[in-house]
């Protein structure tokens, strides 16, 4: 005869496999971010190299400043639009995910830029000393981003907890 303990136990729901759309693996964000980066960052990077190249800016610090702050601009650009409009990056439709806000639709504005506030570190990785240090804090994000997607039951990063609660499901 097994005694059973006078009380329930403290989080039922902590052994309960989590509901809702399954989420994306962190293999497939990987692939999704990869692709948006090579589709944002090839186009963004020949176009500015010619135009910096022709003003005689490709080689010194002002050029540098300038292709950082267009690339993070039309980074963000890209997230935003695709993100909100459609719910998936041209990455994430590849992959097959959708990005949905805390409300369970295509995520807000507010959300999208939460979500990618980490990309805003290399803004300065023009500045010598200190582009060392953003590259670094870069990485540690990049990181921190994939840890914590693992370790969630949802599989949200820190990035969607911070944007208050979006996830990267499967779409289909």
């Amino acid at each position: 005869m097994s005694a059973q303990p006078p009380y329930p136990p403290p989080f039922p729901e902590a052994n309960q496999p989590p509901t809702g759309p399954a989420s994306g693996s962190l293999a497939e964000r990987f692939v999704a971010r990869l692709l948006d980066g090579l589709i944002v960052g090839i186009p963004v990077g020949l176009v500015l190299g010619i135009v910096l190249g022709i003003l005689g800016l490709f080689d010194n610090l002002i050029g540098m400043l300038i292709l950082d702050v267009a690339l993070a601009a039309a980074i963000f650009a890209y997230f935003v639009y695709f993100e909100t409009s459609r719910g998936a990056t041209i990455g994430k439709q590849v992959m097959k995910l959708r990005t949905i806000g805390a409300n369970g639709g295509n995520p807000t504005t507010d959300e999208v830029l939460k979500r990618n506030v980490f990309n805003a570190v290399y803004l300065v990785a023009w500045i010598p000393i200190l582009g060392i240090l953003a590259n670094l804090a870069g990485l540690v994000a990049i990181i921190a981003v994939a840890v914590t997607i693992s370790s969630d039951p949802l599989g949200r990063g820190w990035h969607d907890k911070f944007a208050g609660g979006t996830r990267v499901i499967k779409a289909g």
